[in-house]
């Protein structure tokens, strides 16, 4: 999902993972490269940064934000 801003997209990678923020680390090692891809082809197709980037985890009841590097 992308949100829109005025100052670049916010990208959301949505995971049906059900576990807590002790994997969050693990979490983050395992999707961020697929989660920079997007931000990658974004940037590429608009010309607009990423902002921001999010796992989003509904089973799990929460979200994670990975850092961005712009």
């Amino acid at each position: 999902m992308l949100v829109d801003t005025t100052n670049g997209w916010i990208l959301f990678d949505h995971k049906s993972n059900p576990r807590d923020a002790s994997a969050d680390g693990m979490l983050a090692q395992e999707h961020g490269p697929q989660l920079a891809a997007y931000a990658d082809a974004l940037l590429r197709a608009t010309g607009r940064p990423v902002k921001e980037q999010w796992l989003y985890m509904p089973v799990a009841a929460r979200a994670l934000q990975l850092s961005t590097v712009v």
